[in-house]
């Protein structure tokens, strides 16, 4: 695994059209690092917090940049505008598949199908999962999932 690329930072408003996104810019140097070892994708820490989060640009930012949404922001504790310790390096491919997901796959002998989406297809599906708020929600998800991919 590489080394960590640490850095300071903030999350700022990016305006695209006519809705206003929080982004988190790299700074030039840490984005070339990344991009020289091939990465899409970063895990780190910011503020502490671990993230998993893919590398973006946009037309509207001359930066390369991560998604920084309210349930990320909320979950860290941070607001747009203050001071950030950021450590990045690229991530591996991996994705971790909540217990709870695991065990649903499972009984619906679904954990074939599953294991041959791929990372980006298996993160956007549980994105819904691990942002559900209340454990009804993320139990009605999780079946969502089960019946999508059989």
């Amino acid at each position: 695994m590489t080394a960590y690329l640490s850095f300071e930072g903030q999350v700022v408003p990016m305006t695209w059209g006519k809705s206003v996104y929080t982004v988190l810019p790299l700074p030039d140097e840490v984005a070339e690092a990344l991009h020289a070892q091939g990465a899409r994708r970063v895990e780190g820490e910011i503020n502490d917090h671990p993230i998993n989060l893919a590398l973006t640009k946009a037309p509207v930012l001359d930066a390369v940049f991560l998604w920084t949404g309210k349930s990320l922001l909320q979950q860290i504790g941070i607001t747009p505008g203050e001071p950030l310790e950021i450590r990045l390096r690229k991530a591996d491919d991996t994705v971790e598949t909540p217990d709870d997901v695991a065990l649903a796959l499972r009984q619906a002998d679904a954990t074939p199908v599953w294991e041959a989406l791929t990372p980006g297809k298996k993160r956007g599906l549980l994105h819904g999962i691990n942002t559900a708020k209340r454990a009804e929600t993320r139990t009605k998800r999780i079946a969502k999932l089960i019946a999508d991919i059989t």
